[in-house]
């Protein structure tokens, strides 16, 4: 049953009113409208007692026309007029009158000087009334603070606010906190107008203060000329300073003396236009971007050259003095190698991504950017993929060390040398002075044969077809002879027969060289030689040969002895028509391995 029918008309108008209360109390302080006690303000005794009367008065009443009252009294030079929008109540009484202009001066400077004024966001309402949007289950409200922003001092915040107050007498005014006005003096002391102080009054710098004036321009290009004597002086210093350092400290200091002067020159223009001179407006706004992305170029400039000049040493240290077959040298380049270029790239990104913050670009890319984060994620998470998992095997392959710079591997069917390994590929030599480039992900994820993994020494087999009826000593007599004193080898050559059969036999003639590309030619020179030599022995007697089976039939064929079946393709043989079924056997010529 409906709730109406089940109370009296009396309790009903109580839940009503109940309700009205409940809303009228939850309801915020700061709504002023018809039937409000009094307005939403901070409630004073009295405000900016001892100063005179400002003639005209000022326009306080709201936000907005308080801000412009107090400028429009700085521009014509009235700072005591202008005193009347700032709550001097945290200053002495006997000293607000003397304080005052200053005061008023001095806090125009500071607005000016971090462009606190945004126009857009201060009210013209008396109770700076706050409109909530559409989405936005939350009621109107008024206000009685309004923050312009804030300043640092010792480490800490300070809010620069329009605050709103009453007497209790008259209209509520918008004035300058007197928190903020309290340490306005301290905050002007962090940030003086530098050396123009003592030329330029405060007031006539307000004239020109956030626009862009002929003093400015002169000023930059003397702070330029500044600049550019410091980088001369600093080039030529560090050249004559190099002249007496040892050969290598040497080439470090010339390849490092440009992108040092560069940043220590980027360094003192930009602390002679905020300290020295302090300049503001769009000159300085765009001086201190420019100074800004130079001096963080010269920085990465410099760190790239520490960091090869840091990988030099290493490898001079700990390369160098060890042999060139030594798989710790080959180590150690390669993590030196990879570790540089990944240290490359990933300084690069840095730098270019805040260079690109710095100057703008995301601002407004970071709007749409937030809008579709997880689109967006997941495009470039499928785009970088490739370059993010080549990166991650460069660091597999300096960590795990299945590959190293001057190892000998087979490749896909290329014999090859790793010549280098970058951030994202790895560069192999192949036998014929071509250079196969196989990035990370895929060298890793095929399998190879690393020849040189415990050094540069490789054994190469010469696989020789021979008659089976060949005198292995005479053969072993003849490689010793073909490769006696040969300095290619690390140890004495081996020949041993691997396979026999009924036409030929395959012997395998063992070569340990001293590195790869030495065993692959001695070991096609000793190939070479042998079956030059074979040919003359004997008049090519050993040399691989075909035999056929010939039989007048099945049974004969059976019970006939196989030596006398056995007859050499050299010689001429008869064979009977009847014996069109004869079997044969063929073996295979000799190939090299």
């Amino acid at each position: 049953m409906p709730l109406p029918r089940l109370l009296p008309p009396v309790g009903l108008a109580l839940l009503v009113a109940l309700a009205a209360l409940l809303a009228l109390a939850s309801s915020p302080r700061a709504q002023e409208g018809e039937g409000a006690s009094e307005p939403f303000a901070y409630r004073v005794e009295s405000i900016n007692a001892g100063l005179e009367p400002a003639e005209p008065p000022l326009r306080l009443d709201t936000p907005r026309a308080a801000l412009e009252s107090f400028l429009d009294a700085i521009r014509r030079d009235e700072f005591t007029r202008a005193a009347h929008a700032l709550n001097l109540n945290a200053i002495p009484e006997a000293a607000r009158a003397e304080r005052a202009p200053e005061l008023a001066l001095e806090l125009a400077f500071l607005l000016f000087r971090y462009d606190l004024i945004d126009w857009a966001d201060i009210p013209d309402q008396p109770d700076a009334r706050v409109l909530p949007g559409v989405q936005q289950a939350v009621s109107p409200y008024s206000r009685r603070s309004v923050e312009l922003g804030s300043v640092m001092l010792d480490r800490r915040p300070v809010p620069i606010s329009l605050q709103r107050f009453w007497t209790g007498e008259g209209d509520p005014v918008w004035l300058f906190s007197p928190f903020a006005v309290e340490r306005v003096p301290a905050l002007y002391a962090e940030e003086r107008p530098g050396l123009l102080a003592r030329w330029m009054s405060l007031s006539r710098r307000l004239d020109t203060l956030g626009r862009p004036s002929a003093w400015e321009w002169g000023a930059v290009a003397v702070l330029l000329l500044g600049a550019a004597g410091i980088w001369i002086g600093l080039v030529a210093g560090v050249r004559t300073l190099a002249r007496r350092l040892p050969r290598p400290g040497r080439r470090e200091a010339r390849h490092a003396v440009w992108p040092f002067a560069t940043l220590v020159a980027a360094i003192a223009f930009r602390i002679g236009t905020e300290r020295l001179v302090l300049l503001t407006g769009p000159v300085a706004s765009q001086l201190d971007v420019g100074s800004e992305v130079v001096a963080l170029v010269a920085a990465v400039w410099l760190l790239l050259r520490l960091v090869a000049a840091g990988t030099r040493r290493l490898s001079e240290r700990y390369v160098v003095p060890l042999a060139p077959d030594d798989p710790e040298n080959r180590r150690i380049k390669t993590t030196v190698y990879v570790v540089r270029r990944l240290t490359v790239v990933l300084v690069a990104i840095v730098a270019v991504g805040y260079v690109l913050l710095r100057v703008g670009v995301f601002q407004n890319l970071g709007l749409s950017i937030l809008a579709s984060a997880g689109a967006l994620g997941v495009l470039v998470a499928i785009a970088a993929r490739p370059l993010l998992g080549n990166m991650v095997s460069g660091l597999q392959i300096a960590m795990t060390d299945p590959v190293r710079i001057g190892d000998v591997v087979v490749y896909d069917g290329h014999w090859s040398t790793v010549e280098d390994i970058s951030f994202a590929h790895t560069v192999l030599r192949t036998w014929t002075d071509t250079r196969l480039i196989v990035p990370h992900s895929d060298f890793l994820s095929r399998p190879f044969e690393n020849w040189s993994k415990e050094g540069e020494a490789v054994k190469r087999i010469v696989k020789l077809a021979v008659d089976y009826r060949i005198d292995v000593g005479r053969v072993r007599a003849e490689v010793e002879r073909i490769v006696d004193g040969d300095a290619r080898l690390t140890a004495p050559p081996t020949v041993e027969m691997v396979e026999a059969d009924g036409e030929h036999a395959v012997l395998w003639i063992w070569l340990p060289g001293i590195d790869a590309l030495a065993s692959w030619r001695l070991h096609n020179e000793v190939r070479e030689a042998l079956v030059a030599w074979l040919k003359g022995l004997d008049g090519g007697a050993y040399l691989p040969r075909r035999r056929v089976l010939v039989g007048d039939d099945e049974g004969a064929a059976a019970s006939r002895p196989a030596t006398a079946a056995r007859t050499e393709a050299a010689s001429a043989v008869s064979i009977h028509p009847a014996a069109a079924a004869a079997s044969t056997r063929s073996g295979a010529t000799g190939g090299a391995g």
